[in-house]
């Protein structure tokens, strides 16, 4: 589990009550890096196929299991990366 912290005031939990747009922005980032990082397993998906699926199929009869949680593990994994990136750039140009 990641927890970013974030510069927000002194508010409940750390926010400020004027910085609810900055929020809004913060979300909708989280967003579009999960989009982003879904188009890019995709691709990895799609241009490493022929190798995962010569892996999977060590296991014959997991092999469609064993592709995708190799999907769904490598858009967590690219999600995490990205949004872990953006608000650290977010920190960088605040500071």
């Amino acid at each position: 589990m990641l927890f970013a912290v974030h510069p927000g005031g002194a508010g409940p939990r750390g926010r400020a009550p004027e910085s609810r747009a900055g929020d809004e922005a913060l979300g909708r980032g989280h967003y579009v890096c999960g989009a982003v990082s879904l188009g890019a397993a995709l691709l990895a998906m799609f241009l490493a196929y022929s190798v995962l699926v010569a892996v999977a199929s060590l296991v014959p009869l997991l092999s469609t299991t064993t592709i995708a949680f190799a999907g769904v593990l490598t858009w967590l994994l690219l999600w995490l990366l990205f949004d872990s990136v953006r608000l650290w750039l977010l920190g960088r140009t605040t500071a």
